[in-house]
């Protein structure tokens, strides 16, 4: 097993397993890489392993001022299972079998794709002649500084490695480097949404309504196709990712090697390089354009819906379909009515003696002013219901709400005396209708009315009983009257 003594990453897991000053004189770094990586733990670097601290002098007057870690590392020889002296051949063999066995087509288990990389990491640096050399001679840390030092290097893809070692269509595997690569150029991206705001009126809520609107979007330049190049010109290929569109960096981390795949960043993505572009769209693909749209808004929608419009967002890149347009609907209130659902809530307001006796009163709706039956005896708070006149259903207008009126009753603050002595009779006869105690005091004329209509009640009635006796005594007389005179002519 390797290790390397160029930083201080990981602590040993066994107690005290530090290099004396007697064994780090004079010891070469190659001595020391047999021992044995189980002795160290993925631990992290504590204070107290950096603390300096100075030996005790030895015969020889040296001194020893600082404690080294041994970290280690991945052995390339154990990964593909061949010893230190192996051939080209053996390290070739040993290769194709490990990649066959497991390679993620083939070898579902956890952690076959992480086996499968550092099986194609070890082949690269054991099959090349100089990698190897500083391999064995450093360690990894002599293979990092080959390849470009801590900041990292740009290798191979381990799928791009297996199907140059053994063939595209090699073992039937499917070769899926979904994993490592972005999508070729040829892959179609679907466009941007687009969001738009709309204000409708309330009615136009209620009853629907069709928009026309102005809309700024992208569409695939006519000229280029999408492709971005001039007519007649032709892509490149990569040279940096070599048309894959990703490219892998390989760093040295104080746990060992680490890979990370990333988007080419010559290419951006793309495997290709355009070499003239389009005049219209300057390499884009698209143009900016502004396009009316007409839009149906259904009956019964409501503040906050969002309606879509398939195909009206922004065109894909690279000639890909388009997005949508969402349109985001506020409605403008009116006072006067709320909606409440499908239903519409008013109040209406009303004389006490409307509540009483009951009226016609013409009220809002949103088919214009109507007419609403006031039934007598309406108490305050009451609810009036005027089918049918609410808001339609949405996606089923045949269906409608109603109108709800809830009743307030207003009471005057100030009447005139008329009213007065009018009320006060109204509560007398209410009062005697119901046998209630006369708790109430009138006022002074309304009393003396009352008295007087009293005294008067008797009187009356003789009147009547005379006037009825007159009236037959000139009957009497009437009819002797005409019986002379037609017995006599």
């Amino acid at each position: 097993m390797a290790v390397s003594l160029s930083s201080l990453p990981l602590v040993p897991s066994k107690p005290s397993l530090w290099l004396k000053p007697e064994l780090a004189r004079g010891v070469a770094i190659s001595s020391i890489c047999s021992l044995d990586s189980s002795l160290f733990a993925n631990a992290p670097l504590t204070q107290r392993h950096l603390k300096r601290r100075r030996s005790r002098p030895r015969k020889s007057g040296g001194t020893f001022s600082a404690f080294v870690v041994v970290a280690a590392s991945v052995d390339y020889y154990s990964t593909l299972g061949v010893s230190r002296s192996a051939n080209n051949k053996e390290i070739k063999a040993a290769y194709r079998k490990l990649a066959r066995q497991y390679h993620p087509d083939v070898n579902k288990q956890p952690g076959a794709t992480e086996k499968f990389k550092e099986i194609s990491t070890a082949y690269e640096v054991l099959s090349d002649e100089k990698k190897r050399a500083l391999y064995d001679q450093y360690g990894e840390a002599g293979v990092k500084s080959a390849v470009g030092g801590s900041s990292g290097a740009y290798t191979a893809n381990p799928f791009d490695l297996f199907e140059t070692f053994f063939g595209a269509s090699m073992g039937g595997f499917s070769m899926d480097k979904n994993a490592f690569r972005t999508q070729r150029r040829g892959a179609t991206i679907k466009g941007e949404d687009i969001r738009y705001d709309m204000i409708l009126e309330f009615s136009e809520a209620i009853f629907g309504a069709e928009k026309q609107i102005e809309l700024s979007h992208l569409e695939t330049c006519d000229v280029c196709a999408g492709t971005g190049s001039k007519i007649g010109s032709k892509l490149r290929i990569c040279s940096t990712c070599g048309g894959r569109g990703q490219v892998m960096r390989t760093e040295q981390t104080p746990f060992g090697l680490f890979s990370q795949v990333s988007i080419c960043p010559t290419c951006g993505g793309e495997g290709e390089i355009i070499s003239d572009y389009c005049r219209k769209c300057s390499g884009e693909g698209r143009v900016r354009v502004k396009k009316g749209i007409k839009v149906e808004v259904p009956p019964g929608i409501s503040k906050g819906s969002t309606l879509r419009v398939r195909g009206e967002g922004d065109s894909g890149p690279k000639g890909g379909p388009p997005g949508d347009l969402y349109i985001c609907l506020d409605v403008v209130e009116i006072p006067g009515i709320q909606r409440d659902g499908i239903n519409l809530c008013s109040t209406v307001s009303i004389n006490y003696i409307d509540a009483i006796l009951g009226a016609v009163v013409k009220v809002k709706t949103v088919d214009g002013p109507t007419e609403l039956q006031i039934p007598s005896g309406t108490q305050p708070g009451d609810v009036i219901v005027l089918a049918r006149r609410g808001v339609p259903k949405l996606n089923k207008p045949s269906t409608r709400g109603d109108h709800l009126f809830t009743v307030k009753v207003t009471i005057p603050s100030r009447i005139s005396g008329r009213e007065r002595e009018l009320l006060e009779e109204l509560a007398f006869l209410h009062d005697n209708s119901v046998g209630r105690p006369k708790g109430r005091s009138l006022s002074r004329r309304g009393e003396s009315k009352r008295s007087k209509e009293i005294n008067n009640s008797e009187p009356s009635n003789e009147q009547a009983d005379i006037w009825k006796k007159l009236k037959d005594f000139a009957g009497s007389v009437t009819n002797g009257v005409l019986k002379w005179l037609k017995d006599n002519l």
